[in-house]
């Protein structure tokens, strides 16, 4: 390698390092906004442009400390997140739980802390299963617990960084593109994923509804607008059952789906219409896979209604007696949909935005509703933070315990062992045109 791309890859790397340097105090500070989305977006940039540069030696060792820089930036930045819990008053999420837990008993935040993880790892299992079922549909196979489960902790990891749920649908993609070399097709169950994935919250929201109509009451009146609960109610019943409704025929019948789609291609230029036909095609495979298609469907319900449930046990843990069940289950799916639709990193904000504002007097007040929902936050990310140890175990010759594609083990020619497992954007648009 010339000297000059080594000293590029050098001036990269070091344009990476400043950068993550600076999101790194902003993550000190409880400043993770789009100035922090934007350093990260520079610092993945630079550094997966400048390693390219180096040679291999320096490469490794390169990638090493970075995977222990963003491992211990990512739990900082999680534990320092500011959190209102009066109003004007500001304090990182383990301030306010040291402040608050004086007012709790241990013993009970530390139960219903526990109960609350383990829900939430739960759902994580099940939209793990989700994902698998989709990449099984499409002749793409991998082993459940050491493959698909740890990826989807990676990505969850790397999602405390980045808006919605792009770290995880992002890393999970990837790996899942990378040991089967079927791109088209992994693409495929992502785009499925999502689809289900949304419509699994909306269904959430229509079967909760009708145990948690008190918040919709409370949140009407609050306005000043109490006549109004009825029509509010009713709207949500028709945008979420209805879309509910119209996945769930697509599913049984998938050649909906594909015409649909076959027909908007052929109102696209020609470049994008191949692009839509081979989406067609890919999609095509879930035919006659119902069963399988309704799993993915129950996986993503079960996924999103026990993150709503989460916040129900850390509002016991906190030591909300009073607490109910089916309100607040309700009033979480509609903070969770905001959040998974906010552009802010890891709905930092908007969750306790939306929590405070649903569910301030199912829960005894605002302070009680933004810190219920920071420690469903936690709850959530203790239960896979540890995920971020799988990164590490990422090696340049790691490889599934098999990797299937249409029955027969696939021979990973295509990968270069002397290039570390990373997530790399650019590799996935090059591999998917």
């Amino acid at each position: 390698m010339d000297s000059r791309n080594e000293t590029v890859g050098w001036g990269l790397t070091a344009v990476a390092a400043v950068a993550f340097a600076t999101l790194a105090f902003l993550a000190w500070q409880g400043r993770l906004g789009f100035a922090a989305l934007a350093l990260l977006l520079v610092s993945g940039a630079a550094f997966f442009g400048g390693r390219r540069h180096l040679a291999v030696a320096w490469r490794r060792q390169v990638d090493t400390v970075a995977k222990a820089t963003f491992t211990i930036v990512g739990i900082m930045a999680l534990l320092r997140h500011r959190i209102e819990v009066d109003e004007g008053v500001y304090l990182p999420i383990y301030s306010a739980i040291a402040e608050y837990i004086q007012y709790v008993d241990p013993g009970t935040f530390i139960l219903f802390g526990v109960v609350a993880m383990a829900v939430k790892f739960c759902g994580v299992i099940a939209s793990a299963f989700g994902w698998h079922l989709l990449l099984v549909g499409q002749g793409v196979r991998y082993p459940f617990w050491s493959a698909i489960m740890t990826a989807f902790l990676i990505g969850r990891f790397i999602g405390t960084f980045l808006p919605s749920t792009i770290g995880l649908d992002g890393y999970t993609l990837f790996e899942a593109g990378r040991y089967s070399n079927q791109w088209s097709r992994c693409v495929t169950a992502k785009a499925l994923e999502k689809f289900v994935g949304v419509t699994g919250l909306f269904l959430c929201m229509v079967v909760t509804l009708p145990f948690g109509y008190q918040v919709i009451v409370d949140v009407v009146t609050q306005v000043g607008r109490p006549d109004a609960a009825p029509l509010l109610a009713g709207a949500i019943a028709a945008v979420a059952g209805g879309v509910s409704l119209v996945v769930f025929i697509a599913l049984v019948w998938p050649v909906l789906l594909t015409w649909s789609i076959n027909l908007f291609g052929k109102l696209m230029p020609g470049g994008v219409r191949v692009q839509i036909e081979k989406l067609a095609e890919a999609v095509g495979a879930y035919k006659g896979q119902v069963g399988l298609l309704i799993a993915v469907l129950v996986s993503k319900f079960i996924t999103h209604f026990t993150t709503a449930m989460v916040y129900y046990f850390t509002a016991l843990a906190i030591g909300v007696t009073a607490a109910q069940f089916w309100p607040i289950t309700f009033g979480s799916t509609i903070q969770i949909l905001a959040t998974v639709l906010s552009p802010t990193i890891a709905g930092e904000g908007a969750r306790e935005a939306f929590q405070a504002l649903l569910l301030s007097k199912q829960l005894g007040g605002v302070a009680q509703a933004v810190l219920s929902a920071a420690l469903g936050f936690i709850a959530a990310e203790a239960a896979t933070m540890w995920g971020g140890a799988f990164l590490w175990t990422r090696k340049p010759g790691w490889r599934p315990a098999f990797a299937t594609v249409d029955g027969e083990q696939v021979d990973y020619e295509w990968i270069d062992d002397t290039e570390e497992v990373t997530f790399d954007a650019e590799k996935i648009a090059a591999a998917t045109r």
